[in-house]
């Protein structure tokens, strides 16, 4: 990786956690140049504007994420240990987010749900990923015979995932697991339901 690019690395690095605190609007050039240590020419000379800073820190955020659930997901041998460790992963991620300010994908959806189109259309993208991931554990339940056959895989892959994501929503407003514990235990009653 030559110069350029470290620095580059570096400003997402050092973004992403401020993006996803403050939001894109609260965030200035001058949060920029002081969580970076960088003057606004290094980050310009680096990045065509804010914008894209955002969206490159906003990738990192995810990434760091997704490779993290699919760290702890892997010690799963079924598809139902793999979704309770989905479960787990994101019970423990509540008040202790590998990205500092919580959920990326939450905050950055709710700031972007009525106005930025490009932004927009990356959220739904990582929205529609994340559930497709929940759903083919669910579909290659079934497949195994692990899972009953006449489940809605799409249907419910939304419901755990919108479920986790207002528990998370509902646990960093209130600083408290209450609300992750409930959906967490309800979802591992579904999937005792829906197991053979």
């Amino acid at each position: 990786m030559g110069k350029a690019e470290k620095t580059r690395q570096f400003i997402v690095e050092k973004t992403a956690p401020l993006f996803n605190k403050k939001g894109f609007e609260a965030t200035s050039l001058t949060d920029l140049t002081k969580v970076t240590g960088l003057t606004k020419g290094a980050l310009y000379g680096n990045f065509k504007d804010k914008e894209t800073i955002r969206k490159e820190a906003f990738g990192f955020a995810i990434q760091k994420v997704k490779r993290l659930l699919l760290e702890h997901v892997s010690g799963g041998v079924t598809c139902k240990e793999k979704l309770l460790l989905v479960l787990d992963f994101f019970s423990s991620y509540v008040l202790t987010p590998p990205i500092s300010g919580g959920c990326p994908l939450l905050n950055t959806a709710v700031e972007v749900d009525d106005n930025d189109t490009g932004m927009r259309r990356l959220v739904t993208a990582e929205l529609n990923g994340t559930v497709s991931f929940i759903e083919s554990l669910l579909n290659k339940g079934i497949a195994t015979s692990e899972f009953k056959s006449d489940i809605d895989a799409k249907a419910l892959a939304y419901i755990f995932f919108c479920s986790i994501e207002g528990a998370i929503m509902f646990s960093r407003v209130e600083r408290s697991s209450i609300s992750m514990k409930a959906v967490t235990a309800h979802c591992t009653d579904i999937l005792n339901q829906i197991s053979k």
